[in-house]
C-alpha cells in the first residue's frame, strides 16, 4: 500500500512538471515571433518560405518591435540597409614577380600593356528583398562584376592614362558598368563609392616604366616652361613692332606730306620764274641772303678802304 502511495506521488510530480515544460515550451515558441529591429536595419518575413506582403511597404519592415507567427510557421529575415559595406577586389594585383600569367591577376590594356590594379569597394543594400532573397553571397556577386568590369574599360585605355591622368575616368566608368551588371542580377545592392587602391606595373617592368615616365614628366615640364616663355614674349615683340609700324607710319606721313609741301612751293616758285626769271632771282638771291645773315649773327662792314671784314 504504501509502494502505490510513494508511486502516485512520484507520478503526480513528474506530471507536474511536464506541464510546466510543455507551458514553457509553448511560451517560448509563441514568443520567438517577436523580434526587435536594430536601428540602421530592415527586416522581412517568410511564412512557410513565402514573403509576407504584396508590396514594398508591406514586405518591409523598419527598426522597432516585429510581431510573426513562431519559428516553425515564419522567418525574420533582417538586413543592415544602414551600412556601408566595404570590401577590396584584389582579382588584378599580383605582389612581387609575376612567374606565370595564367595564375596572376592583371589587367591588359588597349595598347597591348598589362597592368595590376586592385581597388576599395563600398556599397550600401537599396532592396532588402532582392538582397535577403536572390543571393546567398551578395559579395561574390559584386567582386564578380566589378572584376570582370575592370577588364572590360582597360581595354579601351593605353597604359600611360590609366596609371595617370586617365585613373579617375577609369574609375567612374567601371564603377558604371559593375551597377549595370549588378542591376541586371537584381541582387538590390547600389555600389557608392569606387576607389584604385593600388595601380602599378607588374615588377619585372616597373622600374624602367618609372623611369620612362619621369622622363615624359620632364619633358612636359619642359614644353610647358617654353610655352609659358613663349605666351610671355610673343605678346611683347607683337606690341613692340606694332610700336615700331605706327612710327614708321606717322613718320612716313611726316616725311611725305613735309617733301609734299616743298614741291608744291618749288612749282609755284617755278611758274613764276617761267613767268618773270629776273626779278623771281632777284627774290630769291635776297631772301637766302637774309636767311644766311640771321643765321651768322652779328655783321660789321669797314669802309671800301678797308679789306677786312668781320663776322660775328
Amino acid at each position: 500500500m504504501k509502494k502505490n502511495l510513494l508511486f502516485e506521488d512520484i507520478l503526480r510530480t513528474v506530471s507536474r512538471y511536464f506541464v510546466i515544460i510543455i507551458i514553457a515550451v509553448v511560451l517560448i515558441i509563441c514568443c520567438s515571433g517577436i523580434r526587435f529591429i536594430k536601428s540602421g536595419e530592415q527586416a522581412i518575413i517568410l511564412r512557410f518560405g513565402k514573403i509576407v506582403g504584396d508590396t514594398p511597404d508591406e514586405q518591409i519592415h523598419d527598426a522597432g518591435v516585429l510581431f510573426a507567427f513562431p519559428y516553425i510557421i515564419d522567418e525574420v529575415i533582417t538586413v543592415p540597409t544602414g551600412s556601408i559595406h566595404e570590401f577590396t577586389v584584389n582579382t588584378h594585383y599580383t605582389e612581387g614577380e609575376m612567374t606565370t600569367y595564367d595564375r596572376n591577376g592583371y589587367v591588359i590594356t588597349g595598347d597591348d600593356n598589362i597592368a595590376i590594379l586592385s581597388a576599395s569597394v563600398k556599397y550600401t543594400i537599396s532592396d532588402p528583398v532582392a538582397y535577403a532573397l536572390s543571393v546567398k553571397d551578395p559579395q561574390y556577386i559584386i567582386n564578380a562584376a566589378v572584376s570582370n568590369s575592370m577588364i572590360n574599360v582597360a581595354a579601351g585605355y593605353a597604359v600611360d592614362d590609366l596609371l595617370t591622368t586617365g585613373k579617375d575616368a577609369y574609375t567612374k566608368s567601371v564603377l558604371e558598368m559593375s551597377q549595370n551588371k549588378l542591376d541586371a542580377n537584381g541582387i538590390g545592392v547600389k555600389i557608392s563609392h569606387l576607389e584604385l587602391t593600388r595601380v602599378s606595373m607588374p615588377e619585372e617592368v616597373r622600374d624602367m616604366y618609372e623611369l620612362v615616365n619621369s622622363t615624359n614628366i620632364q619633358a612636359s615640364t619642359r614644353i610647358e616652361q617654353a610655352r609659358q616663355y613663349y605666351e610671355t614674349r610673343i605678346p611683347g615683340a607683337e606690341a613692340e613692332a606694332d610700336a615700331l609700324i605706327a612710327e614708321a607710319r606717322a613718320n612716313y606721313s611726316n616725311f611725305t606730306a613735309a617733301a609734299n609741301s616743298d614741291l608744291y612751293e618749288f612749282y609755284g616758285v617755278l611758274d613764276e620764274y617761267n613767268a618773270n626769271p629776273e626779278v623771281v632771282r632777284i627774290r630769291l638771291y635776297s631772301n637766302a641772303i637774309t636767311n644766311i645773315l640771321r643765321k651768322i649773327g652779328t655783321v660789321r662792314v669797314v669802309d671800301d678802304s678797308d679789306s677786312l671784314i668781320i663776322i660775328n
